[in-house]
């Protein structure tokens, strides 16, 4: 059994109470730092109790760099959708918004990753990656169409189609996974390997309720306008819309292989990498 750091866990309990307490306790202008504080110690705390153990400081900062654009990407399409928006006591500038709301975008990727980390400690093992097959790259080309196709019908049809906005980006990343040699999640259902897809899901199920569970309370927050699916309420969210985690947590964990993959085949290789790639 790996070595777990009392260190780490200590300060991963730290920052997750100091973080919680200002959420919940008080409202200030720089509440976003309160945000990173909470979800960086949930994020260690995981790592610490998971399997891969924590994958050092150059990691994590490489996946938070990763989880700004990538979670701004969302924003952006969801000025189209709708689905979200945010509640502020305080008139924020744009410079000041886009810094404070990066700050805290930027424990995404990291959490996702680290809540999958801790389920898979007691998850069976995973299941051998078989050889790719020819057609390979034909396949891959068909999740990134299929995803790019489905993104474009969100944005022309946004009322109907909105559930799409968390499917899409998941084709996408997985067919550029499939492109470079890695593990493709579709793939894994097709052969009914289920192990990665559930661990990964569940991953993205347990943030999913923390997010909510933190967020309810809190200030600022945001909450929900969901067409047709907007009841039956677990925190602000409606029941239903858990269910786009875990499409979510998929496209967070195949864009983090994908980089991998082209990170190892350039000889650069990121630091301890959390994910097998076969």
């Amino acid at each position: 059994m790996r070595n777990r750091s009392p260190l780490r866990l200590s300060l991963g309990l730290a920052f997750v109470a100091a973080g919680w307490s200002i959420m919940w306790g008080v409202d200030t202008y720089f509440n976003a730092f309160a945000f990173w504080s909470l979800w960086t110690g949930a994020g260690l705390l995981a790592w610490t109790l998971g399997k891969t153990d924590y994958p050092g400081f150059r990691r994590h900062l490489q996946l938070a760099l990763l989880s700004v654009p990538l979670w701004w990407w969302f924003e952006l399409i969801n000025e189209r959708v709708q689905n979200w928006h945010y509640v502020l006591s305080f008139d924020y500038g744009p410079v000041q918004y886009g810094l404070l709301t990066s700050v805290a975008f930027s424990t995404v990727v990291p959490a996702i990753c680290a809540a999958s980390s801790m389920i898979r400690r007691a998850s069976p093992p995973q299941e051998p990656l078989r050889p790719a097959r020819s057609g390979n790259r034909r396949f891959a080309v068909s999740l990134i169409a299929a995803g790019a196709v489905l993104q474009v019908a969100v944005v022309l049809f946004p009322t109907h189609l909105f559930p799409l906005v968390w499917v899409a980006p998941a084709l996408v990343f997985d067919g550029l996974v499939t492109s470079a040699g890695g593990r493709s999640l579709v793939r894994d259902l097709a052969a009914g390997r289920w192990t990665d897809v559930l661990v990964i899901a569940a991953g993205g199920l347990v943030c999913g309720f923390f997010w909510e569970f933190w967020n309810y309370w809190s200030m600022p927050k945001w909450e929900y306008r969901i067409p047709y699916l907007g009841f039956w309420k677990l925190f602000e969210m409606p029941a239903a819309g858990y269910l786009g985690y875990v499409p979510f947590a998929w496209s967070v964990v195949q864009l983090v292989r994908w980089l991998d993959c082209l990170s190892i085949r350039s000889g650069g290789g990121l630091t301890t990498a959390v994910w097998k790639l076969r």
